[in-house]
Protein backbone atom coordinates (compact mmCIF):
# COMPACT_ATOMS: atom_id res chain seq x y z
CA UNK A 1 0.00 0.00 0.00
CA UNK A 2 1.28 3.38 -0.67
CA UNK A 3 0.68 6.87 0.32
CA UNK A 4 1.08 9.85 -1.55
CA UNK A 5 1.47 13.13 1.06
CA UNK A 6 1.05 16.68 0.35
CA UNK A 7 3.23 19.70 1.59
CA UNK A 8 0.98 19.77 5.30
CA UNK A 9 -0.98 16.69 5.38
CA UNK A 10 -1.18 14.64 7.91
CA UNK A 11 -1.56 10.75 8.43
CA UNK A 12 -1.97 8.21 11.43
CA UNK A 13 -0.15 5.29 10.67
CA UNK A 14 -1.02 2.09 13.03
CA UNK A 15 1.00 -0.84 10.87
CA UNK A 16 3.47 -2.67 12.97
CA UNK A 17 6.26 -1.92 10.23
CA UNK A 18 6.62 0.38 7.19
CA UNK A 19 9.44 2.59 5.57
CA UNK A 20 9.02 6.16 4.46
CA UNK A 21 10.76 7.47 1.16
CA UNK A 22 11.49 10.72 0.21
CA UNK A 23 11.96 11.70 -3.55
CA UNK A 24 12.33 14.86 -5.32
CA UNK A 25 13.86 15.88 -8.72
CA UNK A 26 16.95 18.56 -8.86
CA UNK A 27 16.25 21.90 -8.64
CA UNK A 28 15.75 23.39 -12.45
CA UNK A 29 14.21 27.02 -11.06
CA UNK A 30 15.87 30.16 -12.06
CA UNK A 31 17.14 31.32 -9.05
CA UNK A 32 19.14 28.09 -9.03
CA UNK A 33 19.02 27.64 -5.43
CA UNK A 34 19.32 24.07 -4.04
CA UNK A 35 17.07 22.71 -1.67
CA UNK A 36 17.06 19.64 1.06
CA UNK A 37 13.68 17.75 2.07
CA UNK A 38 13.57 16.68 6.10
CA UNK A 39 11.49 13.66 6.92
CA UNK A 40 10.56 13.73 11.04
CA UNK A 41 8.42 11.79 12.85
CA UNK A 42 6.35 12.37 16.08
CA UNK A 43 5.55 9.37 18.63
CA UNK A 44 2.91 10.53 20.27
CA UNK A 45 0.89 8.90 23.17
CA UNK A 46 -3.02 7.96 23.41
CA UNK A 47 -3.79 11.28 24.05
CA UNK A 48 -1.89 13.23 20.84
CA UNK A 49 0.71 14.46 22.86
CA UNK A 50 4.88 13.59 22.40
CA UNK A 51 5.69 10.75 24.60
CA UNK A 52 9.28 12.70 25.48
CA UNK A 53 11.27 14.64 23.37
CA UNK A 54 13.96 11.54 22.95
CA UNK A 55 10.30 10.34 20.57
CA UNK A 56 11.10 13.15 18.33
CA UNK A 57 13.16 11.27 15.56
CA UNK A 58 14.90 13.55 12.74
CA UNK A 59 18.03 13.88 11.28
CA UNK A 60 19.68 14.80 14.58
CA UNK A 61 18.28 12.07 16.71
CA UNK A 62 18.46 8.93 14.45
CA UNK A 63 16.43 6.08 16.73
CA UNK A 64 13.70 6.46 19.24
CA UNK A 65 14.57 5.09 22.99
CA UNK A 66 12.34 2.19 22.24
CA UNK A 67 14.35 1.74 18.60
CA UNK A 68 10.41 1.56 17.11
CA UNK A 69 11.69 3.94 14.78
CA UNK A 70 14.67 4.41 12.74
CA UNK A 71 15.92 7.26 10.72
CA UNK A 72 18.09 5.79 7.78
CA UNK A 73 19.97 9.61 7.85
CA UNK A 74 19.77 12.27 4.72
CA UNK A 75 20.68 12.08 1.45
CA UNK A 76 21.10 15.59 0.01
CA UNK A 77 20.94 14.49 -3.97
CA UNK A 78 17.14 13.59 -3.69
Amino acid sequence: MAINLQKGQRETLNAPKFTIGLGWDTNTSSTGASFDLDASVFIMNENRKLVADEFFVFYNNLKSPDEAVEHTGDNLTG
